[in-house]
């Protein structure tokens, strides 16, 4: 093919690629959530973050993302009965449990109802985990070592596990002011092969409640 061919069929690809092109400077998003679950067979709630890249007038997003649930917050137990029948005078324990996954995020999407309504598939693969742990007054063990070393022993080395996690939902928002919008969603996530004593899988639903921060590309 010749110099001028070329720049012939350069030329012609030109129409097709500058509206792609045109539309695809990145602007920066942020989303903030607090997330309901109902996991590992109780309900509980949590914070999740969203943050990275907006393309093509905000129909794609790429960033990082995450979802935690902290123990502290959510005063749900979970009933052990001890191995060895007694653990300071106590056959069974409460444990509480907490957890977080982190990943990267993929969120195609795409506006409804004259642009008031954005409508997206957010879908994160990353890696984290969950576990359970002594609380209050059993914290403080009989014979002075650190309350994780415990919690291996009395959950047979299985307190916690972690692997490949998944998260996919459907999320909308609403046009708020040019730069905010409130969101609404629902998700999936789960924690691939998790398997621990307490609880042999840890994955459910989630409803979302949250705001968008979105910064246009310039």
């Amino acid at each position: 093919m010749t110099h001028l061919r070329r720049a012939a069929l350069i030329a012609s690809l030109i129409p097709l690629v500058a509206p792609w092109s045109g539309a695809a400077h990145a602007g920066a998003f942020v989303t903030l959530e607090w997330r309901g679950y109902a996991m590992a067979e109780h309900l509980s709630h949590g914070p999740a973050f969203a943050a990275g890249a907006s393309l093509w007038e905000d129909h794609l997003r790429i960033g990082l993302a995450g979802t935690a649930r902290p123990g502290p917050m959510n005063p749900h137990t979970f009933t052990f009965d001890v191995p060895s029948g007694d653990y300071k005078g106590q056959a069974t324990l409460q444990l509480r449990s907490d957890g977080a996954v982190t990943g990267l995020l993929v969120s195609p999407g795409l506006d409804v109802a004259d642009g008031r309504l954005h409508l997206e598939l957010p879908m994160m693969i990353g890696y984290g985990g969950y576990g359970f742990y002594l609380h209050g007054e059993d914290r403080v063990t009989p014979d002075g070592r650190k309350p994780s070393a415990w919690e291996n022993e009395l959950l047979a080395e299985a307190d916690s596990a972690f692997g490949v996690a998944a998260n996919v939902g459907l999320r909308a928002s609403w046009a708020g002011t040019a730069l905010v919008r409130p969101t609404a969603g629902l998700h999936y996530q789960t924690v691939l092969g998790y398997e621990a004593t307490m609880a042999p899988r840890y994955a459910g639903l989630a409803l979302s409640l949250g705001v968008d921060v979105v910064l246009p590309g310039r």
